[in-house]
């Protein structure tokens, strides 16, 4: 995932991609996050919308899902 990261943050979308598609949804969820998290800690309260758990869970669940089928198709393909 370290590499998808430092691709994404470079703007390189698609070597993001190749080196672990789990890691960049994963970089892509967190470059969302922390502006809004620390804009809404500053604040005192939630901006835009409060996270509901369900959320939070199927993001989660999403990023391991990504991550899994990723990691299945690189062991298949050697």
């Amino acid at each position: 995932m370290t590499t998808s990261w430092a691709h994404l943050v470079r703007g390189e979308l698609i070597g993001a991609l190749r080196a672990n598609a789990g890691g960049t949804l994963l970089g892509i969820m967190a470059m969302v996050a922390v502006p809004w998290l620390s804009v809404s800690a500053v604040a005192g309260r939630w901006i835009g919308w409060v996270p509901k758990a369900i959320v939070v869970a199927w993001a989660a669940s999403a990023v391991v899902l990504v991550t899994l089928v990723g990691w299945v198709i690189r062991l298949a393909a050697g």
